[in-house]
């Protein structure tokens, strides 16, 4: 009871700071919306930290996330009570969003006009789309209301020819191959060499690994191998993750769920972890969205590493901060060269959104330097700080020595305070 209530607490404050902050660089988005691309992520709880953890960390997105699948900790009255507050609540809302991201999605939560207003966003614009885990499950409770949903039209899995299939779900893994042909977008294959390196073989979170069949016209971009000679279109190779394009549209099927380590470890806790996945989510989230993918991917990993790595130390370098003021410490200073590092991290999010990736790198660099110094230079006062505080406390603690030894000496060995002890007699 204590861990669910912990985890509603947490959703309903990220959802309430989502909504009320489009996201953590709002000063920067503010002066060019049409660079922000609006995402919705929803699906099962458990993988809601992950898609907030991509979506929040990359400057391009906005995200809304929203649980719509229970787990022991998140239940049908709080998946209800999100869905009413924070999703669109009409059409032209929706309209404003451009990704949706359906992790595990339990589509009984969909209205059958919310429903329709996803397929016709998909249908008459240019949007993009995931949705995962093949026929989102292996469980009928959850793959059935899929399949019946018009919106499963809309992405490039067979349903149907998956659940047709004996294999359905009791599919082979096996090593994984991303493509690399000429005529496909840099989306995945950029990675290709330290991807198969690091997963030789995929290998899921759930024990049942489903079967995944694209539809005429998809395009895959990874599969893995098997001996058995399973898979569709090519027998040996089960299509992993793939795309097709739904009128203006292009969605994705991943074959796994994003909790798998190929994607996020955040569940799992492994040793083993993709160090491009948001990357790759990124790649498919501008590439669906008609923006160019970039010419140096590598250099934009990097950047969007150090951005990441400035909000752990800033966040870090705040709390030390903190505690040195609680010991009476001054950083009037320290914020404010904090103020001037943070304008630094902002400039460099907007070159990124300007696509000015080489100078971002740079200015991002600068300042996770400046902010480098200052974590120093914070350190020093934080010891300054409790040098007094060991300082006072010597004295105290020398203080009540000296006084407790006086006592001890005059009562106990000089004696001063005693008198002898008479007899008195009874006359």
């Amino acid at each position: 009871m204590g861990s669910r209530i912990i985890l509603i607490f947490f959703l309903l404050t990220l959802l309430s700071l989502l909504s009320l902050y489009p996201s953590p660089f709002s000063s920067v988005f503010a002066q060019d919306q049409s660079q922000v691309i609006r995402v919705i992520g929803t699906g099962k709880a458990v993988g809601m930290p992950i898609l907030t953890a991509w979506f929040t960390t990359e400057p391009s997105t906005d995200p809304t996330i929203i649980p719509t699948r229970e787990t022991s900790d998140v239940i049908a009255g709080d998946i209800m009570r999100f869905m009413r507050i924070y999703y669109p609540r009409t059409y032209e809302d929706l309209l404003e969003y451009e990704f949706f991201f359906l992790a595990q999605v339990d589509m009984t939560y969909f209205s059958a006009r919310q429903q329709k207003w996803l397929y016709d966003a998909l249908t008459n614009f240019r949007k993009g789309g995931v949705n995962t885990r093949s026929a989102m499950s292996i469980n009928a409770n959850f793959y059935q209301p899929w399949i019946q949903s018009m919106l499963s039209d809309t992405f490039p899995n067979d349903a149907d020819a998956v659940l047709s299939d004996s294999q359905n779900f009791n599919a082979p893994s096996g090593p994984l191959i991303v493509k690399d042909g000429a005529d496909l977008p840099g989306i995945m294959k950029p990675y290709k060499a330290i991807i198969e390196k690091i997963f030789p073989y995929y290998t899921s979170y759930k024990p049942n690994f489903p079967l995944t069949i694209p539809k005429q016209g998809s395009t895959i971009l990874s599969y893995t191998k098997n001996n058995q000679g399973i898979g569709s279109p090519v027998p040996g190779q089960i299509p992993q993750v793939f795309y097709w394009s739904w009128n203006q549209s292009t969605t994705f099927t991943f074959r796994g769920i994003v909790y798998d380590d190929f994607w996020s470890s955040l569940v799992t806790r492994s040793h083993i972890s993709n160090p491009y996945s948001l990357d790759i989510i990124t790649n498919m989230v501008w590439f669906s969205t008609g923006r160019r993918l970039p010419e140096d991917p590598y250099k934009v990993h990097e950047f969007r590493r150090d951005l990441f790595n400035f909000g752990i130390q800033q966040n870090l370098l705040t709390s030390l901060l903190d505690f040195a003021e609680i010991f009476g410490a001054n950083p009037v200073n320290e914020h404010a060269r904090l103020n001037d590092i943070q304008g630094t991290r902002i400039q460099a999010s907007n070159q990124y959104l300007d696509r000015d990736f080489d100078t971002a790198y740079d200015t991002m660099k600068t300042a996770l330097q400046g902010l480098t110094s200052l974590e120093e230079d914070a350190a020093k006062l934080k010891d300054r700080a409790m040098l007094w505080v060991y300082i006072v406390e010597w004295l105290v603690t020398t203080a009540v020595f000296l006084v407790t030894g006086s006592v001890l000496w005059t009562l106990m060995v000089k004696q001063k305070l005693y008198r002898d002890v008479t007899t008195t007699t009874i006359r």
